[in-house]
């Protein structure tokens, strides 16, 4: 297994020039719980150990050891822990222009294009015992070696190998054609809507009226459409936005804990200290205490 330390998501690229990154999650006692997002890269994870429970798209399914779990671009998705199941994963998140998506060849217009756009989609999981698990998993591994070493050269290495795992996930037919009605579309849309509003807007007050006319819903309408799409209900997922922000703050500037409960959203303090210790079970305060030790 790697050396890559304990990593959360979502890691910016350290170049531009090489969009890529890898990153490794550990949850342990319930967290972390990785929202529902989406993005433009593509990402492939393979798992060490233990379960969780996965969201990508409409499938829902819980992870193995040894699983390969495969991540379209703009695909929307989520990585909840089995109540305090230890799992541990890494991650490799790319932008297809890496390989080749803004040439204009036959592989990018046939292949790169087509899985950008959701006209082809990935089956979720490959496992062990399915047809060319050994070579896709070694190239994936290969994959994360690269780029983490980042030896002399490596960027040549890196793309190449990168295209050789896409290449092992066509022949062995992991990539499929996409039939997905222009209602399953209007829906996309609609959750990314939602989603983008709440990451721009969180520190404001939302109301549940003010996002269901985004979608142009009832409220009531949209409450079911929030909890049925993203297993969650739409004031949950916003709290645990804030308390995810409110992490950040805590791990990595100075300001006092009343101040970072105003700054992620949350109207006082008591309330903010209140859902803080039901997720992390700690207060802010001591968070922020282990953090530093």
């Amino acid at each position: 297994m790697i050396d890559l330390g304990q990593l959360h998501k979502n890691t910016p690229y350290k170049n531009e020039l090489i969009p890529y990154s890898l990153t490794r999650t550990i949850m342990e006692d319930g967290l972390p719980d990785i929202l529902f997002h989406w993005h433009t890269d593509m990402e492939i994870i393979y798992v060490h150990e233990g379960q969780a429970r996965f969201h990508i798209d409409t499938d829902y399914f819980n992870s193995e050891k040894g699983d390969i779990i495969l991540i379209r671009p703009n695909a929307l998705h989520s990585i909840h822990p089995i109540e305090d199941t230890y799992h541990c994963m890494d991650a490799i998140n790319f932008q297809l222009d890496l390989i080749g998506y803004s040439t204009k060849d036959f592989a990018s217009i046939h292949y790169l294009h087509p899985l950008y756009n959701g006209q082809l989609d990935f089956k979720r999981v490959i496992k062990p015992n399915q047809p060319g698990y050994t070579k896709i998993r070694q190239t994936l591994i290969n994959s994360m070696e690269i780029g983490y070493h980042r030896k002399t050269f490596f960027e040549l290495e890196l793309k190449s190998e990168l295209l050789k795992l896409l290449h092992l996930l066509f022949q062995y037919n992991y990539v499929y054609s996409s039939k997905q009605s222009i209602d399953g579309y209007r829906r996309e849309e609609k959750i990314r809507t939602i989603i983008d509003y709440i990451s721009e807007h969180y520190q404001e007050d939302l109301s549940i009226n003010l996002l269901a006319k985004l979608c142009g819903y009832s409220p009531t309408h949209f409450m079911n459409f929030f909890k049925k799409n993203l297993g969650v209900s739409c004031m949950d997922y916003l709290i645990h936005y804030r308390l995810r922000k409110a992490t950040e703050l805590l791990q990595h500037s100075t300001l006092s804990v009343l101040e970072i409960s105003s700054e992620v959203g949350f109207k006082n303090l008591s309330n903010f200290n209140r859902q803080f210790k039901k997720v992390y079970k700690t207060t802010p305060r001591k968070y922020r205490e282990e953090i530093d030790k």
